[in-house]
């Protein structure tokens, strides 16, 4: 036995109701059962110890074998877990002032696939990832992140930063007057992102870039550039509408990032994709 603490596995025995009557019973006739002196002896005599806490000399030594560790007269405090709300609170706590920053850079496929579902999709997507509605699954950003956003058509446009990632107002309101036109260029706004990064402390922060693609795009091309300038940055694309992940695949094998399909939902591969960073 660990000298400063027992965990105790109290499995419980629940039952859900949905509103049949007979499955019900039956719950009650089995619990009523198990709690009682009988299915409790039962229980100790196939090895489980149903006293909670206390001590016990009076076992069955073959079922509870003194040379297999088990010792019935050493107490046992079990260890009381915290309610849902200590713990929530506590990963807040975590997400908000305890874990190491993140610098990370949203790459944003504005070309002209994406008018219509595709540009409602991603609108949806970052309002969720930037707003308090992330707080619900503990994805938000803290105040100690940095977030860029870099959009891109045919070119790469102007990028717009927040130094204090509970400040994304104006990054939702930027990235909203933008309207889809155009031919793609992810692989320059990547390259931009990894320019941006390189010059981060990693020491101080956990660094990443998220690239958004809905089309299929041409060959990545950036190996040499992001040789120079990487510093193991990874690259997570979530792509969606018809783009192609094994084009997109050169960029996380380079990077040790991953390609993550939000083609059927594409909040969900964002939360998935903080789970990364």
């Amino acid at each position: 036995y660990p000298v400063d603490g027992v965990s105790i596995s109290d499995s419980p025995f629940a039952y859900i109701d949905n509103k049949d009557e007979k499955a019900k019973e039956i719950f009650l006739d089995i619990q009523s059962y198990i709690l009682s002196n009988e299915g409790q002896k039962l229980l100790q005599e196939k090895g489980r110890r149903t006293w909670y806490g206390g001590i016990n000399s009076n076992v069955d030594k073959n079922v509870f074998n003194p040379d297999w560790g088990i010792d019935t007269t050493k107490y046992i405090s079990p260890v009381k877990y915290p309610s849902t709300e200590v713990i929530k609170l506590a990963l807040n706590l975590y997400q908000t002032e305890l874990r190491k920053p993140v610098h990370v850079v949203f790459c944003l496929d504005y070309s002209g696939s994406m008018n219509g579902s595709g540009y409602r999709e991603l609108m949806n997507a970052m309002n969720y990832i930037l707003s308090d509605e992330a707080a619900n699954d503990f994805l938000q950003f803290s105040k100690k992140d940095k977030i860029d956003i870099i959009p891109f058509s045919g070119t790469v446009m102007q990028s717009y930063s927040t130094d204090n990632g509970e400040e994304t107002e104006q990054l939702l309101e930027n990235i909203k007057r933008i309207s889809p036109s155009g031919t793609t260029a992810l692989y320059p706004a990547v390259i931009e992102a990894l320019m941006k990064l390189s010059e981060e402390d990693l020491e101080k922060y956990n660094v990443s870039i998220i690239a958004m693609k809905r089309q299929i795009c041409g060959i990545f091309w950036g190996k040499l550039r992001y040789s120079r300038n990487g510093k193991s940055i990874p690259i997570y694309s979530i792509m969606f509408g018809s783009a192609v992940k094994r084009q997109l695949q050169d960029m996380a094998t380079l990077s040790n990032g991953k390609v993550f399909d939000g083609k059927q939902d594409l909040k969900r591969a964002f939360k998935e994709v903080r789970g990364y960073n």
